[in-house]
């Protein structure tokens, strides 16, 4: 629910934003939006989740609370130099870096400052979003998380249709971003009543957290470089409107990612529950890689089989012709990501963050060469392809992880679900595609090809074993509220 219902806010709303600022206006809006996303480290919050389950399954409360803290005066300590480095380098970025027109220099100047600021109160309220998913609180995490997307949603509606610009838009974020950041703390203090802040955190504590902490810090900012480089490179070669295509294509594929992360989210205090029971940690991890993939794999199908007739009916013919590739590329990257998070949370679990980070340098070393030397030759298509190739080169990694912490590698397992998943998407794939040749564009033929590409791909996935009836149960047993 905290990843479907903003995407279906954003279906609505992404036409509406499009069309009043221009494509133009919407690409400066997303130069400011991935600096927010890139340039904090929007995850060290997970400290909170990783040491509340782990410490209150071993019964040491006074860990537990040292840690919280530990890693709120981190994250504190973090935002508040991201923030100055931010708003010190911001004119900088937009003149020099950006080559933003003379025109729209002062106001994405100004959207940078507020984006720093919104960036440091976001750092803080993740420790409590974190803390809500260590005490196992996803309905409260989902609640606060999709009134946060409607009511920024609907306020940015009603600023765009007022006919301002994107000041008044990151006016707006940082409003919201401060009243949930308040809601996630009053919601999940009482939840964590171990939890007392306090400056004096012991020796073994304090290292445990800088280090644990310190590499999810480093694999983010690595991360971070290859997207702000990404945009900036977009911006640099070929101008805002460009970005408003890629943005858009990059926004279906990453709310494909952010799907599976927020499974991950709820798998993350499970794995750190079963660190010594090795045979059922197996177990979880087959079954929740299996899950991401699948799930992956559908998506980046359905988006192969209906994505240029979607962007025709969503946003004109233009996003239609000049993002579909883009959205095809990048979500492959994402899939490969997608196939990585249970294996990157299993490391980060046995406090091994800096395979993460290895990870994500493999990712920007790969990308940022590609992505500056294919964007000559074929255009923005280059810096998503080369996002994609980027994403790949992590793979390998995967089974390091598998041989480090559950001691083996599933070869019979990749294997087998490999062979699977390329028959049920083969099928739906050719099926889809068929029925769709044979009727114009439109919103009914195009729901109607989902559901038969859906039903396919069910269908096969369910005879060659990959969905087993006992998984089909569990399903059903979540979504009815059965125990």
């Amino acid at each position: 629910m905290s990843w479907g219902f903003p995407l279906l806010i954003a279906f609505v709303t992404t036409p509406i934003l499009v069309h009043s600022l221009g494509t133009k206006k919407y690409g400066e809006y997303s130069i400011v939006l991935s600096f927010l996303a890139y340039a904090f480290s929007n995850g060290v919050g997970k400290v909170a989740g990783k040491y509340i389950p782990e410490y209150r399954a071993s019964d040491e409360p006074d860990k537990l609370s040292e840690s919280v803290s530990a890693a709120f005066w981190m994250v504190l300590a973090v935002g508040l130099l991201q923030v100055i480095a931010l708003v010190s380098a911001a004119s900088f970025i937009v003149a020099d870096i950006l080559l933003i027109a003379p025109e729209s220099q002062a106001s994405v100047t100004k959207a940078l400052y507020l984006a720093g600021f919104s960036g440091l109160i976001l750092m803080m309220g993740q420790i409590f979003q974190y803390a809500l998913q260590g005490v196992h609180r996803f309905d409260i995490f989902a609640v606060i998380t999709n009134a946060n997307a409607l009511l920024l949603s609907v306020g940015n509606v009603v600023i765009v249709l007022l006919g301002f610009g994107i000041i008044p838009l990151f006016i707006w974020n940082l409003t919201i971003t401060t009243i949930f950041g308040v809601m996630f703390f009053i919601k999940a203090r009482p939840l964590i009543p171990e939890w007392r802040l306090s400056l004096k955190i012991r020796g073994p504590i304090a290292q445990a957290v800088l280090r644990y902490g310190g590499s999810i810090i480093i694999y983010q900012l690595v991360t971070n470089i290859l997207g702000v480089f990404e945009r900036s490179w977009i911006v640099r070669k070929f101008g805002t409107e460009t970005l408003a295509f890629y943005a858009v294509a990059y926004m279906l594929a990453v709310n494909m990612h952010s799907m599976l992360w927020s499974f991950a989210q709820v798998l993350f205090p499970v794995v750190n529950e079963l660190l010594t029971n090795k045979q059922k940690l197996i177990e979880v991890y087959e079954k929740s890689v299996k899950l991401t993939f699948l799930v992956a794999a559908f998506i980046i199908s359905t988006y192969i089989c209906i994505g240029r007739p979607f962007f025709h009916l969503w946003l004109g013919s233009e996003f239609s012709d000049r993002s579909y590739m883009l959205l095809i590329f990048i979500s492959a990257a994402f899939g490969f990501s997608a196939i990585a998070i249970v294996p990157w949370l299993l490391a980060e679990a046995f406090r091994a963050p800096g395979l993460n980070a290895l990870s994500s340098t493999i990712w920007t070393v790969v990308g940022i060469p590609l992505m500056y030397l294919l964007a000559e030759r074929w255009q923005v298509e280059g810096i998503a392809f080369a996002r994609m190739v980027g994403a790949a080169a992590i793979v390998p990694l995967i089974f390091y992880i598998e041989k480090r912490f559950l001691d083996v590698i599933l070869w019979r397992f990749w294997l087998g679900l490999l062979v699977k998943i390329a028959v049920a998407v083969g099928a739906m794939i050719f099926l889809e595609k068929s029925f769709l040749r044979q009727f114009e564009p439109g919103w009914v033929a195009l729901v109607a090809g989902l559901a038969l590409g859906t039903t396919v791909f069910g269908v096969v996935a369910f005879a060659s074993g990959l969905i087993t009836r006992q998984e089909i149960s569990l399903l059903r047993s979540a979504l009815s509220g059965d125990p």
